[in-house]
């Protein structure tokens, strides 16, 4: 394996070969196992809103979709100035300081008084998680030989999930044992201590200079990813639709849903929990199915597991308020996990159009419409649902998104897929 040792010069690097096992390549797996663990909690912060937002609106007032909607609109905000700052400043500063102001925002969260300083608090949580994604990709393309890209990208989706479905049953048992504001001051301690192991651990790479010079690039590569028609445009707008689907029911209101009209109280935590085990279940078998060559079109599997998706949001609307079963809604929210799971090929889809030279473009690009979509779709949720609560309100909600999710069909079918046998952007 070819890896990156420390150059006496500050910040500067030089390659090496490296022994399997020797201690600089455990020090390159410890950068990579830092900041994974990091990224655990951004998942762990976005669905947290699900399971404890209603403790914290009937403690202080407010709306537990508006809540969730303040953090999606400071994610998605940040996510170009948080790849800015990773490649003038490198992943180390730029990940160890953003995660403190997280860890601000958690300790704001935990002794706020009323309904504006928890949305503060979710802010600044919003801000410091954006900056964990980008270094940690830095890291992993810079550190580690690029076959390893894959395999290290698709740990972190899955480590990523494991945080979503710690945010909702487990999240749920330690916040009925000690309290959501105990939880949180907890989280912004854990939080700080990451921060200090990345200022720690991580280090930014081989003589890379993080300058000015790098703004200009990236902006060239978003010119050229937004110039590219049906292969950017049609899954952008897709996923916009269906991740903000998605974080309407798995982030934000499927807890408050099962415990006011169903009564289920500590089993619908679990029921949100299996919204992102079906998640982790379809990235690794799609994975596996595309990788090996199974599957040969991205394009169709997104479509069919999309019109299946489509499907579930139908019988939630349709039995919105019905059907008491357990096992029945056990059973829908594992489908709806694994299912809308499978739209995580719309960035390998768009990633084959262009140059590996913007892939980290591509994949911003791409970053900011799922949040957008989730912006906009928990804000309209706010508007419509709110307490006291109706079952007639939810199942407007849910009709809005069967209907956002069969708009997504139709771009997902009009999307151009790069079979191999096109070259790809200059």
């Amino acid at each position: 394996m070819r890896a990156h040792v420390k150059d006496p010069a500050d910040g500067g690097m030089r390659s090496e070969e490296l022994k399997p096992y020797s201690k600089k390549r455990l020090y390159i797996w410890l950068m990579f196992c830092t900041l994974i663990i990091a990224y655990f909690f951004v998942y762990f912060h976005r669905v947290s809103v699900n399971v404890v937002g209603g403790d914290i609106i009937d403690e202080l007032g407010g709306n537990v979709s508006f809540l969730s909607s303040i953090y999606f609109w400071t994610y998605a905000a940040m996510q170009i100035p948080a790849g800015l700052l990773a490649d003038r400043f490198g992943p180390r500063w730029t990940s160890a300081s953003l995660l403190a102001v997280a860890a601000l925002g958690s300790v704001i969260t935990a002794f706020s008084n009323d309904f504006t300083a928890v949305m503060i608090g979710k802010m600044l949580i919003a801000a410091g998680m954006a900056a964990v994604y980008i270094p940690l990709l830095k890291v992993i393309a810079v550190w580690f030989p690029k076959e390893y890209f894959p395999q290290l990208t698709g740990i972190v989706i899955a480590v990523g999930n494991l945080g979503a479905i710690a945010g909702s049953g487990p999240l749920r048992m330690i916040v009925d044992a000690v309290g959501w504001r105990e939880t949180f001051l907890v989280l912004g301690l854990i939080t700080m201590v990451m921060a200090a192991l990345c200022a720690a651990v991580v280090r930014n790479g081989p003589a890379v200079n993080y300058n000015k010079g790098r703004t200009a690039e990236i902006f060239r590569g978003l010119r050229m990813v937004f110039s590219g028609g049906r292969k950017f445009w049609p899954m952008a707008i897709s996923y916009f639709l269906i991740y903000g689907s998605i974080m309407v029911f798995q982030s934000t209101l499927s807890y408050t849903y099962f415990v006011t009209f169903y009564d289920f109280l500590w089993g619908a935590a679990w029921l949100a929990s299996m919204i992102g085990i079906g998640k982790v279940l379809s990235t690794v078998l799609t994975g596996i199915l595309i990788g090996r060559g199974i599957v040969k079109s991205k394009r169709l599997t997104m479509l069919y597991g999309t019109m299946g998706y489509a499907a579930v949001w139908a019988v939630l609307w349709f039995f919105a308020g019905k059907i008491e079963m357990y096992w029945f809604w056990f059973l829908i929210c594992s489908l709806f996990g694994f299912l809308s799971g499978i739209m995580s090929l719309s960035f390998t889809q768009v990633k084959e159009w262009f140059p590996v030279s913007v892939a980290g473009a591509s994949t911003s690009a791409m970053t900011v419409f799922l949040f957008l979509g989730a912006s906009l779709s928990t804000t309209l949720a706010g508007f419509i649902v709110s307490k006291p609560y109706a079952v007639e309100d939810f199942s407007l909600l849910w009709g809005l998104m069967l209907i956002s999710t069969v708009v997504a069909l139709f771009f997902i079918y009009i999307s151009k897929e790069n079979m191999g046998d096109e070259p790809v952007g200059d």
